[in-house]
């Protein structure tokens, strides 16, 4: 995966997360255009990016981030 492409899945990915839109990880995948196992990676990387967590929301069938005190 290319440092554009992988910048622009990065950066489409934090949009889906804030708007609670990236659904379950399979879908998530083709939204991005990817296998589920780099969804998991991606999602590692940028855990480890920004300062917020990142958790996977049941209810509303996203990934969302966290609050800082949660």
């Amino acid at each position: 995966m290319g440092g554009l492409k992988y910048y622009e899945r990065t950066k489409l990915l934090i949009e889906l997360i804030e708007k609670k839109r990236t659904g379950s990880p399979k879908d998530l995948a083709r939204k991005l255009g990817v296998k589920e196992r780099m969804v998991y990676r991606i999602l590692d990387d940028l855990k480890l990016s920004v300062q917020r967590k990142i958790r996977y929301c049941r209810d509303n069938k996203s990934y969302v981030f966290l609050e800082k005190n949660d």
